[in-house]
């Protein structure tokens, strides 16, 4: 399948060509066709197009499905394994309160997640005695045998990222997903930065429960994300809230039940067995569900897996640029191992590095620093509508300031 990039570019997101932007990874523009979905709906909530305001609601509700269907399509999951989450903090909240733990359990993560991954059971130590093992490796790689090392027979949870967001790694979600399964542990996965982007397909790799904001690869920065549950997991986990929506259906609908004179306010409620009785189950965020929905449609469209297939494409030549100008690529280069995060440094100075950084930006040339547990450096975002003018620019403005500060990049991995 031949995809032109420039013209969905052009289409989709024309404040691309006012700046070189490359970072997706932090938070990243919406496409048109989602301003314009935005701006109907806007519109839709200022008139009732429905015979009563009860309807008018439950029209509002049904605005959500297509992100659904969306992300189902994605995931290649069922549609009972699909809810709607605020963020990707809200998606991993749900998994710290609705997974078991008890005193003398541990988790497992890693070492370079970003702060939020482990941070609600970080919370939970304050009133549950529980250990959180932080796994280390000395080349900042993680496999399966890696964790596997650190599990034992109170080990109840593995939570991870995909992708680690300071140096890029993407994990073998199939080799840690089987540990788990065989060793009887939950796996959680913060997808933040993968979904979207590489193929992810829920029927290759086990996974309990996996989140992602739409913020970031996504392209959809309106508060709202997606919950995947695993079918099999769902029946031993608990919610923490309840909501009416997340109840079963009254006979005659909503409207016939708000307008039942006989309707109790107290009942022994029957609640739906997916993962949407995960969500609040209230009036919830339509301008974020639409909008996801909307890019969600997008990446379908043009097919992940071809979405894949250029950002590898197009890291490889960012990764291949910056080594000739003196660069040193912290990112592994296997692209078994990869997705669209390149992280580089130039100077052994971190002053140095930090007023590249500040000059890039003064030429509206976006990248990022991040760092986590010393490992890190310039996060470059290969998002699907970057094309190899972004990164020639990218390295002739890094070209220009390394001449202004007058040394030779010369930082090496450690």
């Amino acid at each position: 399948m031949s995809i032109n990039w420039e013209k969905i570019r052009v289409e989709e997101w024309p404040t691309l060509e006012t700046m070189t932007f490359l970072d997706a990874a932090c938070v990243s523009f919406a496409p048109q066709r989602t301003v314009r979905a935005l701006k109907d709906f806007a519109d839709f909530t200022a008139r009732q197009d429905e015979a009563n305001s009860s309807a008018h609601h439950i029209a509002m509700d049904h605005l959500r499905d297509k992100a659904y269907d969306e992300a189902r399509k994605l995931l290649n999951a069922d549609p009972e394994e699909i809810a709607i989450v605020e963020s990707t903090s809200h998606g991993l909240n749900i998994a710290a309160t609705s997974l078991p733990l008890e005193d003398g359990d541990n988790i497992i993560t890693a070492n370079l997640e970003f702060i939020q991954v482990a941070l609600p059971w970080c919370a939970m130590r304050q009133t549950k005695n529980i250990d959180i093992r932080v796994l280390k490796t000395e080349n900042n790689q993680f496999h399966a045998s890696d964790f596997e090392k650190l599990c034992d027979d109170r080990t109840k949870i593995i939570v991870i990222s995909s992708v680690e967001w300071c140096n890029g790694w993407k994990m073998d979600l199939k080799s840690i997903g089987e540990l788990c399964q065989k060793r009887g542990i939950y796996l959680v996965v913060d997808a933040v930065q993968q979904m979207g982007v590489s193929d992810m397909d829920t029927k290759s790799f086990h996974v309990d429960i996996m989140t992602a904001g739409g913020h970031k690869w996504l392209n959809s920065p309106f508060g709202a994300g997606v919950l995947y549950i695993n079918k099999k997991t769902l029946p031993k986990i608990q919610p923490a809230f309840w909501g009416y929506l997340n109840t079963e259906v009254p006979e005659g609908g909503w409207g016939a039940y708000w307008e039942n004179p006989a309707a109790p306010p107290v009942n022994d409620w029957k609640f739906i067995r997916t993962a949407r009785r995960f969500e609040i189950g209230g009036t919830s965020n339509y301008p974020g569900a639409i909008a996801l929905g909307e890019t969600l449609e997008l990446v379908n469209e043009i097919g992940v897996k071809n979405i894949e297939k250029k950002i590898l494409e197009l890291s490889t030549y960012c990764m291949d640029e910056i080594e000739k100008i003196g660069g040193t690529i912290i990112t592994h280069r296997d692209e078994n191992h990869r997705a669209g995060i390149v992280i580089a440094r130039l100077y052994d100075d971190l002053v140095k590095d930090r007023e590249v950084l500040k000059k890039l930006h003064a030429r509206k040339i976006f990248i990022a620093q991040r760092f986590t547990d010393y490992v890190g450096g310039f996060r470059i975002s290969c998002q699907y509508f970057n094309l190899h003018k972004d990164i020639d620019a990218m390295i002739t403005g890094m070209k220009e300031i390394i001449a202004e500060i007058g040394c030779r990049p010369d930082y090496k991995n450690k």
